[in-house]
């Protein structure tokens, strides 16, 4: 056993054994209750008897029942007990009072004066919304009392009350109603909607508030929302259903990362991704992309984000934070928004409870269209003949993609004509489509969640623990991926002021055979089949020769791949966070946070040698483990005064990041079919690396002021200690201040607007300034201790950047204004936001002269702005008692523009990834390159040449000739995103399907490169019979003197594309493509059992769902590949060469309670 798994096993046994003292703890804290919460210590001088029992109440689990006119109100009472039964203070606070007490069953008091008879009433009922459907978690109260209960799943209670009392039952979005108890006879209570939503929801470091009190825009998902219709990584399946949200996402199989973009890009290097909260502790979602280098670590491949390592069955919400006002108290990480995730605990109160969650799903790859099936294998218009293929050099061609290999569909027009393929046999001239091509390849995939869930409650605690295995079956042959999570969550009220909740996540993610992105002389499977002859049966690339070698090893060989690389995962995760709360007063709380995220993650990446995409063979091995601890403490503040409310919370926050690596690297080996370190002629010395780390420091507060319950104005402020800011020189300043301000402004409330025209209505405005956390050990020389020699110890320069001058932290700065209306009882509402966020201090990154010991340079270099809109619509058109249609339809529009770059790189701009760069006047993420050549009137310019030869000999056709200037192409910015949900609900059938798409925008596809260099796209077929001749001009005369003249020549798709293997013709305009596309998203059919079919079983709810995604584009502007894909997840972005081919799923969800 290996140090790392040593390390590994030793933690997970410390965690389990925290774990396991955690249970002992809450059953022991129970059995101790049960015996102190009926014994008080009190010490109060002239007292008012109010006062008295209401510190009982804390103390004990005792609840009173009193009328305020019949009490001892005005008798001042002393009372100095320790240790000392309920029941006998009661005795001595009664005596010679004229009132005596009454005890019920569960410790419920009555207080009546002497002579009154007090008869217990054991109610039993049902609570239900307005069409008869029952209302779990209601909260059931004996008014003027704290004692109470809550519903549960089926909506059914019981609790002790006096005959005559007053039950006070509340539901969130719903009036609150007060039900006279006369008899023990049930009671069904029907609640109806309120006319104002007062919805809670998550925000910042986890504390929840009134929606109506916010003034900024906020949305909450449910966690069904992901788990039900799943994708890979749960984040992907909020695509559509926030407005201002895009999911970007590699075709990278399961476990591979995905981009998530709120409002726009926010930086030029730094990371777009919103920062991840869970259960209030930020969590390492960093992509470690090598999509761009297949020599990196791992093979060129994505290595995941560290969110698909959390299970969707154990999210309860997910808040999405888009503005600055709303992210402004996280500070730096939060440039780019935040997603608040919160997961599933037990409910106190609710006894034992199980639930099961079984998730099917197939997986099938979608075929690539818009190729064409005209022309088949070859060269020149022509059949390969047996001539061909009795020649040696023709087989060596074919070996090593040279000369007339068969992965060109540059040949005859497709007869049906006989022909010898490349298995030396004859056969028809037909076309291989690829719908065939893929089932041959292709398998259906199979993925298959299973989760099970124990939860437990008492009247002051419970605890949730949950299991889950995730197989995925990918359809790509030997790739699959698996995640096994075990979750402890623990929630306890020692008293009435000390409350806990503590939670642990285990995970361990193993993927296999991760795919490579990129056709980059390692292969892509994506790429493969676009660079397969059109008449090749796929299957055929699988023979081998007698010595074991492929027939066919050219770099389209899908098989080479699938057998000649390996590229696995592993990831043991530790996900923990702890929060303990104590009640000081009644309005004053001090609360403490903390958690830790630890990754350890091991990849292994091996390249067999002799084939095309490593001749050498590769064996590597690589170690990462990430740390992220958090600690945070917290004094909060609530009260009312009258008309005004005050709410404000001050606290400090310190965060540490680590990391290590261990890199080992090895090609050339003894025996080419035994791969690993000892078998090696080569090795390369270890790289071990420690760090990046880095520690931020932090103060906070927050101030939110409300005016008669309609005005609310919020304040906060954070300041960040940086580590990486750190310097023995002068000129740098360590911390950063980030405020913000919002105003929420309810004006049917504040004119009492008959809700019947408006049932609600708010503006909203605010402005706050977020960043990004600044990269380490840029600001100082560092070194390393080399061995001692002759006595002296050296140092080492450790790094190759120049420390900078001055460095400042990215900033971005956000104003935001908004209205909520909310129409007919909520039947219908609407929620509008503008924004506009200004971006600046932009860290770049620049090659010096190697003289100075230094080869780069960091300095701050830029400025870009976002401005746009966001609207939300969504209603209920039909409500009855059976049936009901709710509808939700989201919209954004986003516009971006560099404004200012450092004079030294505003001339070329910046560049990201090959087209893709930044320049001032146009969008992050525009496209340059090559573009069609153009006369002074408009009309393309063709250029003559030999259709058989290139350059040489007679012109005999025109291609479009290329202007060589750099030219913007477009931007892969959507100019608008939305999409719409609707929901029909039939007694207990539900329905629902999402579309969701997105307009404008452009993409580099370099796979359209490759489809037309081997002649398999459409756009290949122009001219291949020689008879089409273009609308344009020649230039006669020259470059400097151009004389145009009307083109006589048709044009050559071959010379075009292909120029006999000679690229330096294609034109970058010609790979440009709208992104535009509008896609049926998602659809379920569930199915709830009735619950009276259930009463006499201990299932408490079953529902079964047929679930479906990514069934079909309505419209893709896109040819052949998926407009959603991208190699990269960052700046990037917008540039594809092939991944994956898009695939769509189908399957079946069950979800069972006991």
């Amino acid at each position: 056993m290996g140090v790392m798994e040593k390390y590994w096993l030793l933690k997970s046994i410390l965690i389990m054994k925290l774990t396991l003292l955690l249970i002992l703890v809450f059953n022991l804290n129970v059995v101790a209750d049960a015996y102190s919460q009926t014994k008080v210590t009190l010490n109060l001088k002239s007292a008012r008897f109010k006062t008295i029992i209401s510190s009982i109440e804390k103390q004990s689990s005792y609840h009173f029942v009193y009328s305020e006119s019949k009490i001892p109100g005005e008798k001042k009472i002393s009372i100095n007990v320790e240790n000392t039964e309920v029941t006998a203070v009661l005795d001595q606070v009664l005596a010679n009072s004229g009132f005596t007490y009454n005890e019920l069953q569960n410790h419920l008091v009555v207080i009546t004066p002497v002579g009154v008879n007090v008869n217990a009433a054991h109610v039993t009922g049902k609570v239900i919304d307005e069409a008869g459907q029952p209302l779990p978690g209601a909260s059931i109260k004996v008014k003027g009392s704290q004692a109470g209960t809550v519903t549960d799943v089926k909506g059914d209670f019981s609790i002790d009350i006096p005959e005559g009392g007053v039950l006070v039952v509340s539901y969130i979005g719903y009036q609150t109603k007060e039900v006279t108890v006369i008899d023990n006879t049930p009671l069904t209570i029907s609640l109806t909607p309120s006319g104002v939503l007062n919805e809670v929801v998550v925000t910042a470091l986890g504390v929840k508030k009134e929606e109506k009190r916010l003034g900024y825009s906020i949305t909450q998902v449910g966690g069904e929302e992901v788990s039900t219709t799943r994708e890979p990584t749960f984040v992907n399946a909020l695509s559509g259903k926030v407005a201002g949200l895009v999911v970007q996402s590699p075709p990278n199989g399961p476990g591979g990362s995905s981009r998530i973009i709120l409002r726009g890009n926010s930086s030029f290097t730094g990371s777009n991704q919103p920062l991840y909260v869970v259960d209030g502790i930020p969590i390492n979602s960093t992509t470690r992309e090598n999509t761009n280098d297949g020599g990196k670590v791992y093979g060129g491949s994505d290595p995941g984000d560290g969110l698909s390592s959390i299970n969707p069955d154990d999210i309860e919400t997910i808040s999405v934070l888009k503005g600055a006002s709303a992210a402004a108290l996280y500070g730096g990480g939060a440039q780019a928004g935040v997603i608040l995730i919160t997961t599933k605990k037990g409910k106190k109160g609710q006894g034992v409870g199980i639930t099961f969650n079984s998730n099917t799903v197939f997986e099938k790859m979608v075929p690539y269209d818009d190729l064409q099936y005209d022309y088949g294998r070859g060269f020149y218009g022509r059949l390969y003949t047996a001539d061909d293929y009795s020649n040696p050099i023709f087989y060596g061609q074919l070996e090593d993609n040279s000369g007339d290999a068969p992965g060109w569909s540059w040949g005859a027009k497709i007869q049906g004509q006989p022909f010898i393929d490349i298995d030396g046999k004859t056969k028809p001239y037909v076309a291989q489509k690829a719908a065939t091509q893929f089932d041959r390849f292709f398998k259906t995939g199979l993925t298959t969640t299973n989760t099970v869930a124990l939860t437990k409650g008492t009247d002051n605690g419970s605890y949730r623990v949950s299991l889950s295995d995730t197989r995925d079956n990918s359809p790509t042959p030997n790739e699959g991926y698996e995640r096994y999570n075990g979750v402890f969550r623990l929630n306890q009220d020692f008293g009435k002021k000390l409350h806990t909740d503590f939670k642990v996540d285990l995970s361990r993610t193993l993927r296999l055979n991760a795919p490579l992105l990129r056709g980059d002389g390692r292969g892509s499977l994506g790429l493969s089949y676009p660079r397969i002859a059109n008449t090749t049966d796929i299957t055929l690339l699988d023979d081998k020769k007698p010595n074991g070698d492929f027939v066919s090893t050219y770099n389209a060989n899908p098989y080479v791949q699938l057998e000649k690389v390996k590229n696995d995962q592993t990831q043991n995760r530790v996900l923990s966070s702890g929060n303990i709360t104590y009640d000081i007063t009644d309005h004053l709380h001090a609360n403490v946070t903390g958690g830790i995220d630890y990754m350890n993650t091991d990849a292994l990446f091996v390249v067999f040698p002799n084939n095309v995409i490593n001749t050498g063979g590769v064996y590597r091995t690589t170690n990462i483990q990430q740390q992220r601890t958090d600690l945070r403490g917290m004094l909060s503040y609530d009260n009312k005064f009258k008309k005004f409310t005050i709410s404000a919370f001050a606290g400090a926050e310190l965060q540490n990041s680590k990391q290590y690596s261990l890199d080992l690297y090895s090609y050339n080996f003894i025996d080419p079919n035994l791969l690993n370190f000892n078998n090696s002629k080569n090795i390369n010395a270890p790289t071990e690396t420690h760090g990046p780390n880095s520690k931020t420091n932090s103060v906070f507060g927050e101030a939110q002021f409300g005016y008669n319950n309609y005005l609310f104005l919020e304040i906060t402020g954070r300041n960040d200690w940086y580590s990486a800011l750190a310097s023995t020189r002068p000129g740098f300043k360590v911390n950063l201040f980030y405020p913000s301000a919002n105003l929420s402004y309810v004006f049917t409330d504040a004119f009492k607007i008959d809700p019947k025209i408006l049932s609600f209505g708010k503006l909203r405005a605010s402005i706050g300034q977020t960043g990004s956390n600044p990269i380490p050990y840029l600001t100082d020389l560092t070194f390393t201790l080399q061995p001692t020699l002759n006595g002296i110890t050296n140092a080492e320069l450790t790094g190759s950047t120049v420390p900078p001058a001055s460095l400042k932290p990215e900033t971005t700065t956000e104003t935001e204004i908004g209205t909520e209306l909310r129409f007919l009882n909520d039947r219908i509402s609407l929620d509008f936001a503008y924004y506009y966020k200004k971006s600046e201090n932009f860290l770049l990154q620049s090659t010096i002269s190697n003289a100075t010991t230094f080869n780069s340079l960091y300095f701050n270099a830029g400025s870009m702005y976002n401005k746009g809109i966001e609207l939300l619509i969504s209603g209920s058109p039909i409500k009855t008692k059976n049936f009901m249609w709710n509808v939700s339809l989201n919209a954004a529009q986003n516009k971006n523009k560099v404004t200012a770059l450092a004079p030294s790189v505003s001339a070329n701009g910046v560049d990201f990834y090959y087209n893709i760069k930044a320049k001032v006047g146009y969008p992050i993420g525009s496209i340059f390159g090559s573009s069609y050549q153009r006369s002074p009137d408009g009309q393309i310019v063709y250029q003559p040449e030999n259709s058989q030869t290139g350059d040489a000999g007679t012109p005999n056709s025109v291609i479009i000739a290329k202007n060589a200037n750099e030219t913007y192409l477009g931007s892969a910015n959507p100019d608008w995103s939305g999409g719409i949900t609707n929901t029909f609900t039939y007694k207990n059938f539900s329905f629902s399907f999402l579309i969701d798409g997105q307009f404008g925008g452009q993409v580099y596809e370099a796979g359209a490169t490759w489809t037309n260099y081997f002649g398999n796209s459409k756009a290949s077929l122009l001219g291949r019979d020689g008879n089409y001749i273009p609308s344009g001009v020649i230039n006669t005369g020259t470059a400097s003197a151009p004389v145009y003249t009307k083109n006589t020549l048709p044009y050559s798709s071959y010379i075009q594309f292909n120029d006999n293997g000679n690229a330096d013709k294609i034109i970058d305009q010609s790979n440009i493509f709208s992104r535009t596309f509008i896609k049926f998203r998602q659809v379920s059919l569930a199915y709830s059992l009735p619950k009276n079919l259930l009463t006499k079983t201990f299932i408490r709810s079953a529902t079964f769902s047929l679930i479906a995604r990514n069934l079909f584009f309505i419209r893709k502007d896109l040819p052949t590949f998926d407009p959603e894909a991208s190699d990269s997840i960052n700046q990037g972005f917008g540039y594809d060469s092939g991944g994956l081919p898009t695939s769509r799923t189908y399957g079946f969800n069950l979800n069972l309670s006991f």
